[in-house]
């Protein structure tokens, strides 16, 4: 498995396992109604802070591993190797991302038009965001893969 291969698949599942955390959390705060009434929305928003903590923290682990693992296997690993390949691979995948963004957007103005409340709004929002994430890595792995 190539440096870039390895490292798209690593953050793709990152975004997942730091999101499943995040969910079980905000789950557990739901069923105790922590995040009802008045200070909801503000225990949400250090919920919230915390998830951007930890993806900016896992996301250097997991390079920094991703580093490592390709160092001792002995394929090297300099970010500037980018061709015209690369930046139309990324350019794709991010076009999938930007679309599940905005799905996710959209999913949260309906929530709130729809009487769901901010708590749904910002976790359907939140929702889109990480499955965009997933989306553009495993969307770059599989170019990759196959070669274009």
């Amino acid at each position: 498995m190539s440096w870039l291969e390895r490292s798209t698949v690593l953050q793709a599942l990152r975004a997942v396992l730091v999101y499943v955390w995040y969910l079980s959390d905000v789950r557990a705060l739901a069923d105790s109604g922590a995040l009802a009434g008045p200070d909801g929305l503000e225990r949400l928003g250090w919920q919230m802070l915390q998830l951007i903590g930890v993806t900016v923290l896992a996301g250097i682990v997991v390079q920094i591993l991703a580093v490592i693992v390709t160092t001792a296997t002995g394929q090297e690993a300099i970010a500037d190797m980018e061709d015209e390949r690369d930046r139309q691979i990324e350019a794709r995948a991010t076009e999938t991302g930007f679309a599940m963004a905005g799905f996710g957007f959209v999913s949260g103005i309906l929530a709130l038009w729809q009487g769901w409340g901010a708590v749904w709004a910002f976790n359907l929002v939140l929702a889109g965001m990480v499955a965009a994430d997933v989306a553009v890595n495993l969307l770059k792995f599989i170019r990759y893969w196959r070669g274009g």
